[in-house]
C-alpha cells in the first residue's frame, strides 16, 4: 500500500527502510562536509583573535580533504551506530507519540547521544567547564543535521547526487560568506599592534617567577626565566635561567607579523639567530611569544608587561 502525495507515491513510514545503502552514503557524506564546514568557521574565527603567528587561511581545508576522506570508515561507523539509531527512534517516537512522523523528533531524539557523548568526552578528556557545556549542543545540532539528511533519503527518496549537491554548496558558502564579512571590513582581521622601543622597555613577566628586565639603553636583565626548549625536550628540569645582556627590537619588512624582539643573555638560550620572540597581544597590553615544542603543533612561552 502506498500514500499519494504531490509529486508520486511514497510508501508508508512502517515499509520504509532505515537502514539503506543511500541512507548510510548520505550520512557519511554529510559528516564529511560537516567537518569541512568546521574547519572553515574556526578558520575564519580564528582570524578575528590574537595569535602569536598569522592564523592559517581557511583556505587549507583543500589540503586537508585527501586526510578526511581517509576518515571515511570512522563516519560510515558513526553512521551504523550513532546516526541512523537516531534517525529510526525520532521515526517511533514520532508515530507512537503523536500518530505520524515529523522532522522535529529528529533534534527531540538527538539531545540523548549528544549527552551521552558529552558524558563519554567529560570523562575520558576532563576538559574545562566551559568547552564540556558546549559538547551537548553542539553534538546535538551536529548529529541533527546528519540525521536529518539520512531521514530525507530515506523517505524522500532523494538521489545522493543531489545530496552531494547541496553539500558542495554548502561548503563554498561558508567560504563565500566569510570572506565577504573580511573582505568588506564587517569584521577586522587580527594584526599585531605597531610596537617600538619605547613601548617593549620595562619589566615582563611569565606569571610563573620568571622576569625580563629590557632597559631603553638595549640592556637586559633576565631572572629566572624559562628556556622553553629545555622545558619541552625534559619537562622535569625546572630550566630556568639568569644573566645579564643585550636585546634588540626588529621593525620587519613588510607587516607586523614580522616583528622580532632579539635576546643575548649570558647562561640562557642565544635567540638572535633564531625566529626571536614575536610581539603579539593588543595596543595596550603587548605580550612577547617564543615558539618552541613541534613546529607543525608549536607552543608558546608568553611573557606580559608587569
Amino acid at each position: 500500500m502506498s500514500t499519494r502525495i504531490a509529486g508520486g507515491t511514497r510508501p508508508p513510514v512502517a515499509t520504509v527502510e532505515t537502514w539503506s545503502g543511500r541512507s548510510i552514503a548520505a550520512s557519511t557524506i554529510t559528516q564529511i562536509v560537516l567537518v569541512v564546514a568546521a574547519v572553515e568557521i574556526a578558520g575564519f574565527v580564528e582570524l578575528a583573535f590574537p595569535a602569536p603567528a598569522p592564523p592559517d587561511d581557511p583556505a587549507i581545508v583543500l589540503l586537508m580533504m585527501p586526510f578526511l576522506l581517509c576518515g571515511a570508515p570512522f563516519f560510515l561507523v558513526a553512521s551504523l551506530l550513532v546516526v541512523l539509531p537516531t534517525v529510526a527512534a525520532a521515526r517511533w517516537a514520532g508515530t507512537r507519540f503523536t500518530g505520524r512522523e515529523v522532522w522535529w523528533w529528529v533534534p527531540v531524539t538527538a539531545l540523548v547521544p549528544a549527552a551521552v557523548g558529552a558524558a563519554v568526552a567529560g570523562i575520558a578528556l576532563r576538559p574545562a567547564p566551559g568547552p564540556l557545556l558546549l559538547c551537548w549542543p553542539a553534538g546535538a545540532a551536529l548529529l541533527t543535521v546528519t540525521a536529518l539528511v539520512a531521514r530525507e533519503v530515506v523517505l524522500r527518496r532523494r538521489r545522493l547526487r543531489g545530496v552531494l549537491g547541496w553539500c558542495v554548496v554548502a561548503v563554498v558558502a561558508v567560504y563565500g560568506i566569510g570572506s565577504g564579512l573580511y573582505g568588506t571590513g564587517l569584521i577586522a582581521e587580527y594584526r599585531p599592534p605597531k610596537a617600538d622601543t619605547a613601548q617593549l622597555s620595562g619589566t615582563w613577566t611569565d606569571g610563573k617567577g620568571g622576569t625580563l628586565r629590557l632597559a631603553a639603553d638595549g640592556t637586559a636583565h633576565a631572572d629566572a626565566l624559562s628556556d622553553p626548549e629545555e622545558m619541552w625536550s625534559d619537562p622535569t628540569k625546572s630550566a630556568r635561567c639568569s644573566g645579564r645582556g643585550t636585546w634588540s627590537y626588529e621593525a620587519g619588512d613588510s607587516t607586523t607579523w614580522d616583528q622580532r624582539v632579539r635576546l643575548k643573555i649570558e647562561s640562557c638560550p642565544d635567540d638572535t639567530a633564531g625566529d626571536g620572540w614575536r610581539i603579539g597581544g593588543t595596543p595596550d597590553r603587548l605580550e612577547l611569544n617564543y615558539e618552541y615544542g613541534d613546529p607543525d603543533s608549536p607552543d608558546w612561552y608568553t611573557l606580559i608587561p608587569r
